[in-house]
């Protein structure tokens, strides 16, 4: 059960960091908020993984 909520986040997670690159091609702006956000999800991903590893 673990494992598929953390695959479904992943691809959540993958999905708006090419999103955010996508629209930082075509010289969108992107507010701070968003990046702050991209940087939370990738922080609680990498927390997430590790636990997994670990505990797994």
């Amino acid at each position: 059960m673990y494992l598929l909520i953390l695959v479904i986040f992943i691809i959540l997670v993958g999905g708006y960091n090419i999103f955010l690159n996508l629209a930082r091609r075509k010289k969108k702006s992107i507010s701070p908020l968003m990046v702050n956000i991209q940087v939370t999800l990738n922080l609680v991903l990498i927390l997430a993984g590790l636990a997994y590893l670990i505990f797994g």
